[in-house]
């Protein structure tokens, strides 16, 4: 096959990083800040947990200061965003399998099994979320409490709504004509899902996961606070910062680099997953390309 520019240009992931604002200025931020996450550690290697002078103002020694118990807080700040990817991964990694399973599945069947899978997932929608994370996390040993946690139960009971699109999205492909060939071709279910109904959805399936792991890293920070125990403070992560960040009262003494830092942090960071998702949507629906 000839080598050809134009094709190259044509191609979705192309438009998206060459002509996609939304999805260039986001792809960027949350490629600095993956490495900051990733290489900071390395970079500034002080333990995040080792104890030191307290309350100290930042500095060159320090360039975030220290906290209430002497820690060195860019420290932590560099530890809690790899930590809070890694909730936001795992979470969407669990929602995406879930909801992709149950809405491929109930959209290829059909019939009696459609209706057992869409009734589950409307139950799960009509439940309340933060509760039951709550009260889950809540009656879990404390020696197994933290971000880990917090990832699989969000992840848990995140996936209706994507189990709802994907059927909507397959069942409208199941008409098409290349479905009616690839089955007079043999194709099984499997075969078809992942060869020929996913990659007509993929900049769909894919900004779906950037949501899911902006709903992971907020709902992290979130969960974090409200349950902060002694199995959860030996960890470090965005939420837990604020969380100590309210603990020493750094919004009242003025000690802004407790809680500006992983708030900010905290804010790009869910921002540019949305703007990713947002820049993928427009790839999946032309008539958003406007924008």
């Amino acid at each position: 096959m000839a080598f050809s520019i134009q094709r190259i240009f044509q191609s979705p992931v192309v438009y998206a990083i060459f002509t996609n604002k939304r999805f260039l200025l986001g792809f960027t931020v949350f490629l600095v800040i993956l490495f900051m996450g990733l290489v900071g550690p390395l970079i500034y290697p002080k333990d995040p947990f080792e104890r030191g002078e307290r309350n100290l103002p930042p500095s060159l020694e320090h360039p975030l200061g220290t906290d209430g118990f002497g820690r060195d807080v860019f420290a932590q700040f560099l530890h809690s965003i790899r930590v809070s990817l890694f909730v936001g991964f795992i979470t969407a990694v669990i929602a995406f399998s879930i909801g992709l399973t149950i809405g491929s599945i109930a959209a290829l069947k059909g019939g009696l099994i459609d209706d057992i899978l869409m009734g589950i997932t409307n139950i799960f929608l009509s439940i309340p979320n933060w509760l039951i994370a709550i009260l889950v996390a809540s009656y879990v040993p404390v020696e197994l409490r933290g971000p880990h946690l917090i990832a699989i139960i969000i992840g848990a009971f995140t996936w209706p709504w994507f189990a709802r699109a994907v059927r909507a999205q397959l069942l409208s492909l199941k008409e098409r004509d290349f479905v009616y060939l690839s089955r007079i071709a043999g194709y099984g279910d499997i075969r078809l899902v992942f060869e020929d109904l996913l990659p007509s959805i993929g900049p769909y399936v894919v900004g779906a996961f950037a949501s899911f792991m902006a709903a992971g890293i907020a709902g992290e920070a979130g969960l974090a606070m409200l349950l902060s125990t002694e199995g959860m403070v030996k960890h470090i992560s965005l939420g837990m910062m604020l969380y100590w960040a309210q603990y020493f009262l750094a919004y009242v003494t003025g000690a802004w680099w407790l809680f500006l830092p992983p708030g900010i942090m905290l804010v790009a960071l869910t921002t540019s997953l949305a703007l990713i998702a947002i820049g993928l949507e427009e790839l999946f629906n032309p008539r958003l390309r406007g924008g």
